[in-house]
Formats: structure tokens, C-alpha cells, sequence
């Protein structure tokens, strides 16, 4: 079981990849939540991401403008001492709000968020990989194998569905689907009469 812990800031990020989900944990200003993400769901696109918060820079800069444009009227240095002192507050607030991230696609459109640098970029994209990797080994072992006791157009959509997740090459694509219809589609039986 491989796995992956970021600790950036407030936040402490826990990863860990098992034979057939994604366990993720997440504890921020000692609040956690986990999740299990079982490979079906991740779609494995690899999306990079910023976040921060803007407003709490804007915020801090409104704050630095009054308190400069109060130095010239006659309400009191004090108040424009405060105004600073908030805005450089918030500044460093927003400032560890910067996050950089790699964003992994879900299938129901949420994704993991993933810091890129955290222990080193190296290592976080190696993590990614081996998740594909290990969801790839599993959606192979238990949707690309040919069964004859399922319909045809089942076994095709979930061909189809390995292929447009990147799970299978369109070449091992086109070789399953040549061997389904090798069985569901042979001639070798003759109903009837023949001439």
C-alpha cells in the first residue's frame, strides 16, 4: 500500500492507494474528512490548479488605502496604526491561503486535490502515476476480461468505457473487440438446411 502525506500551512493531506480504491484524508484546523474512492470513480485526468482568496487581498489593500488617506485627516494616527496592522494580518492570512495543486478528475465531476510540491514535485508526480497505474491494473482485471455468460453490448460499453479513460490502448481496444465478436458473432453453426 503505497502512500502519500502533505503537511503544508494548516492543512495535513493523507493518500493512500489500496488494490481497489484511493483512501483520502484530509484535516484542516482540526476538522478531518475521509473518503474511500473506489478506481471506477477516477477518471485520471491530471488538471494543475490555484487557489486563494482573493477577497482577503482586496480586503487588505482597501484597508492600507483608508489608512494612508486617513493620515491627512484629522481622525487620529491610532486608527490608521489598526487599519495597517489588519491589513498586514490579512495579507499574511492570504498569503498561506495560496495553494498550488494538481486537480485528479473524479467521474462525477469533483476531483482530489493534490499539492504539487509537497514533499517535492518529483515525488507527487510519481504518487499520481502510481495512482493511475494501480487503477489501471484494476479496471483491467475486472472489466477487460471477455466473459461468455454476459450480452455482447455490456461487454463492448465497458471496452469502450476502459478505452475513453485511458485504461486500455485503442489497440488493445480493437483486439478485445475483435475477440468478443469472434464469439458472439461466429459462423460456424448451421441452422437449417443447407442447399
Amino acid at each position: 500500500m503505497k502512500t502519500l502525506v502533505q503537511k503544508k500551512n494548516f492543512d495535513t493531506r493523507e493518500l493512500r492507494i489500496s488494490e481497489a480504491k484511493l483512501f483520502c484524508k484530509v484535516s484542516k484546523f482540526g476538522n478531518t474528512n475521509e473518503i474511500d474512492m473506489a478506481f471506477e470513480n477516477i477518471d485520471g485526468e491530471k488538471v494543475s490548479f490555484k487557489s486563494s482568496n482573493n477577497v482577503l487581498l482586496l480586503v487588505a489593500i482597501g484597508l492600507v488605502v483608508l489608512s494612508f488617506i486617513n493620515l491627512f485627516l484629522t481622525f487620529g494616527n491610532w486608527i490608521s496604526i489598526v487599519g495597517f496592522l489588519i491589513a498586514v494580518v490579512l495579507a499574511v492570512i492570504y498569503w498561506l491561503s495560496i495553494g498550488n495543486f494538481w486537480q485528479v478528475k473524479l467521474m462525477d465531476g469533483n476531483s482530489i486535490l493534490v499539492v504539487k510540491d509537497v514533499p517535492d514535485a518529483k515525488t507527487v508526480d510519481h504518487f499520481i502515476d502510481e495512482i493511475i497505474k494501480a487503477r489501471n491494473v484494476y479496471l483491467r482485471e475486472n472489466f477487460a476480461a471477455i466473459d461468455e455468460n454476459l450480452d455482447y453490448e455490456s461487454q463492448l460499453n465497458n471496452f469502450k468505457w476502459l478505452k475513453a479513460i485511458k485504461a486500455i490502448t485503442k489497440e488493445e481496444f480493437e483486439t478485445k473487440h475483435a475477440e468478443l465478436k469472434k464469439i458472439y458473432f461466429h459462423s460456424d453453426l448451421n441452422i437449417g438446411f443447407t442447399k
